[in-house]
């Protein structure tokens, strides 16, 4: 019996190729007996020619038992060209290239998975000072990523776009390489980097740090021993109004319409009195006159 294997989507029929007969060799009344299969020889059925490349462990026993025989080693298989384009292939790929484009769409893969899930949604909060101007730096402990946000009142005359950095991962050392340049395993800045006191480098700006949250001031007291200031970053205080000095009317025009321009730059249409216009609705005062000439 002559079985053979099944490759998956190959388009031809497959399974059984000689049901259990006994089979004559060519050109003899003789049948075909277990010393006419020897691994490297080729034996002739209905005339296929089939190699007899490797046995089994059982058949190699057999032979050495019963026969005496002991079978040769086993020889290569011709592989199949459609397998082999099917076997899937090592890609040379650019690891800077996909490194740049994991973080573009996300900030980059964290290193472990286990870190993630146990620091996810955990943020250390910082206050700083670049510039005589106040900022927020945010440290993300799931994935070490780094935030900074500018800290904006109401009528500070900022514009308001507070995002400084996007979050992203910050190298410790910043320089602009060359093209091919772009180190992918460079150091990027941790937790470890913040100490009390002292200042910190992102992007080439130095931020000086004056306290931080609750939080972090816990985390760091446990995990590092190290003490920050414990502050919050309040408004200042409204600047002093000054009293609006109302000129005496020159009696142009109506006093009304020339308040106008003292308390607000663009005066608005003055309001009419509304109960006034209801209550006199339809209410005509009329004389009668004459010209003295």
């Amino acid at each position: 019996m002559i079985n053979e294997m099944k490759d998956e989507n190959s388009g031809i029929p497959q399974g059984l190729f000689l049901k259990r007969q006994a089979v004559m060799k060519n050109g003899t009344s003789d049948h075909l007996q277990p010393h006419d299969f020897l691994v490297g020889e080729t034996v002739e059925i209905f005339g296929r020619n089939i190699k007899i490349t490797d046995a089994d462990k059982y058949t190699r026993d057999f032979f050495q038992s019963a026969l005496h025989t002991e079978l040769a080693s086993s020889d290569d298989t011709p592989q199949d060209n459609f397998k082999k384009s099917q076997a899937p292939s090592s890609s040379n790929k650019d690891k800077a290239m996909i490194d740049f484009l994991e973080h573009s769409l996300g900030g980059g893969r964290p290193k472990s998975q286990k870190q993630f899930l146990d620091n996810d949604r955990k943020v250390l909060r910082f206050n700083a000072i670049c510039d005589d101007l106040p900022y927020v730096i945010h440290y993300y402990l799931a994935d070490d990523t780094v935030e900074v946000r500018e800290i904006h009142f109401a009528n500070n005359g900022k514009d308001q776009f507070p995002m400084l950095l996007k979050r992203s991962k910050v190298p410790k050392a910043f320089a602009i390489n060359q093209p091919g340049q772009t180190d992918t395993e460079e150091p990027f800045l941790t937790e470890e980097e913040f100490i009390p006191g002292e200042s910190i480098s992102l992007f080439s700006r130095v931020f000086q740090i004056t306290g931080v949250d609750t939080y972090t001031n816990n985390y760091y007291k446990q995990k590092y021993g190290r003490h920050f200031d414990v502050n919050l970053i309040s408004e200042p205080a409204a600047p002093a109004t000054s009293s609006v000095i109302v000129p005496p009317h020159n009696g142009f025009g109506d006093e009304q319409d020339s308040l106008g321009y003292v308390y607000k730059l663009v005066p608005e249409k003055p309001k009419k009195d509304f109960f006034k216009y209801v209550d006199n609705d339809g209410k005509i005062l009329r004389w009668t006159a004459k010209f003295n000439t």
